[in-house]
């Protein structure tokens, strides 16, 4: 419960946000939104790339730990070390382009912040330890150490943000089965071409859009972070969520844009006399 409340009143720390606002607009000037943005946050994986990532420069420098604890080849944990520090650099950078799509929620954007300065710090700890290991491999030893509490303080902040906050999950993984059969949706006459319509259909939320003869019909709440999609603006096909961005095929619900890495669920749709079905 300690360690809750203390993660509680930094949600709360506003006395960050002027750090995290500088920080927010360093990242989106290094990391424009684009193709590699969308590499990094996982678009072409269907979820967070970030949770993927961290595995390897934990394994590796938890590996070298191990051989410093019992005594194993040193060459091969200074070997271990240093390709962690390696691999945690896209690592970072995958953490920091979601971040960095988070918008206004400060709670999160504010641990975000922290989690990402421990690691930091644990990455420059192993950094000085691989350096550290040619001439004084105690030292090494010992900075290692510390890079491994400073892992321990991110790893904890990680899983907050991540199980407490639901950063990075699918805003749309609790979502009821499509109907099985053709249920009435609306008016024909209420949409609108080139509006996106929002309706109820067997509880779940729908953005219906017509397109010429064409009729589209996703989900109407973005996976990313929860946005309404009816409220924003169809490019190229695709429809833009107003809060972060992300653009959905209004054929197939598939993330054509990040930050959003998970599909919306399509649905077929039809008319039927004057009504919409769905």
């Amino acid at each position: 419960m300690l360690l809750s409340a203390l993660v509680g009143r930094l949600e709360r720390a506003q006395a960050l946000d002027p750090a995290v606002d500088a920080a927010s607009g360093v990242m989106n000037r290094v990391l424009p939104r684009g193709r590699f943005k969308d590499l990094l946050h996982g678009t072409w994986l269907g979820h967070p790339v970030h949770p993927l990532a961290v595995a390897l420069p934990i394994g590796l420098w938890s590996g070298a730990l191990l051989l410093d604890l019992t005594g194993g080849d040193r060459a091969s944990a200074r070997r271990l070390v240093g390709a962690g520090v390696l691999a945690a650099v896209p690592t970072a950078a995958s953490g920091w382009a979601d971040w960095s799509e988070l918008g206004v929620a400060k709670r999160p954007k504010r641990v975000g912040l922290v989690h990402a300065g421990a690691n930091a710090l644990t990455i420059f700890a192993f950094a000085g330890s691989w350096l550290a290991r040619r001439d004084d491999d105690a030292a090494g030893r010992g900075l290692a150490l510390a890079g491994a509490a400073g892992l321990t303080v991110g790893g904890y902040l990680g899983g907050h943000l991540a199980y407490s906050q639901a950063v990075g999950v699918n805003r749309n993984a609790d979502e009821v089965a499509k109907p099985r059969e053709w249920t009435d949706a609306c008016a024909a006459d209420d949409l609108v071409e080139g509006t996106p319509l929002r309706v109820e259909v067997s509880g779940q939320a729908v953005v219906l859009v017509r397109s010429g003869a064409a009729l589209s019909a996703i989900g109407a709440t973005c996976s990313h972070w929860g946005g309404p999609l009816d409220e924003g603006r169809l490019v190229d096909g695709c429809i833009e969520c107003p809060w972060h961005a992300s653009r959905f095929r209004l054929s197939d619900g598939s993330v054509a844009q990040g930050p959003a890495t998970a599909a919306q669920r399509a649905y077929d749709v039809r008319t039927a006399g004057e009504r919409l079905e769905v």
